[in-house]
């Protein structure tokens, strides 16, 4: 089953970097460096919330694979202010959580969009830092991020960074589903914004995941 996970996020990976020819000037992290456990793969919805540069709103779907202990896979499609946007990133985490040590990883990969009439090719890469925190209404996981993208579309490229912050949430009385938000303030040619979202686990051997 593992086997099959990875057959698919390969072919889906295939076929968004090599049969489009576009990407978008901006990305959300939308993940703690958690990787989940090599039975489990995940599906969620994002919307953000554009907050500078005329706003607007665009809503993602993504889908996670682990490929290892230490790393996983999300490939993702958005449309709304930017036309279409899809992206496929690999995370990598050399550092888990473990007892007052965050969980410390890198995240990169490769996007398109088609925003009005303009193409962007995008790549990204970003640090990523986490650490649960057990609280009276949950468990948090807040996490810290500064992406870096390359960017390119017809008329120049160019790089552009954010400072991002978020935290995924998840409580025993709601095991079927985890809850997040982040907000990503512009450092450098690219936008601010707010997204919040949603992610359902599945164990691949037998289905819904309850934790």
């Amino acid at each position: 089953m593992n086997k099959f996970k990875h057959l698919i996020f390969a072919a889906t990976f295939v076929t968004v970097t090599g049969f489009c020819v576009s990407a978008p000037a901006y990305l959300s992290i939308g993940e703690s460096a958690e990787i989940l456990p090599l039975s489990d793969y995940q599906v969620g919805l994002e919307p953000q919330f554009l907050l500078n540069k005329g706003g607007g709103a665009n809503l993602n779907a993504f889908f996670d694979a682990p490929f290892n202990n230490s790393t996983s896979g999300r490939i993702s499609l958005g449309a709304g202010s930017v036309d279409f946007s899809t992206f496929a990133s690999i995370k990598y985490v050399p550092f888990p959580d473990v007892d007052n040590q965050p969980a410390i990883g890198i995240r990169a990969g490769v996007g398109i969009a088609r925003d009005e009439s303009e193409s962007i090719l995008l790549a990204q890469i970003s640090p990523l830092i986490s650490k649960k925190t057990p609280t009276d209404i949950g468990l948090l996981t807040p996490y810290l991020a500064i992406p870096l993208q390359i960017i390119n579309n017809k008329k120049e490229t160019f790089t552009g960074s954010n400072f991002v912050v978020g935290s995924e949430y998840s409580h025993a009385d709601l095991p079927e589903a985890r809850f997040g938000g982040e907000i990503g303030f512009e450092l450098s040619k690219s936008y601010s914004y707010l997204s919040v979202f949603v992610t359902i686990p599945f164990d691949s051997s037998k289905g819904f995941t309850r934790r």
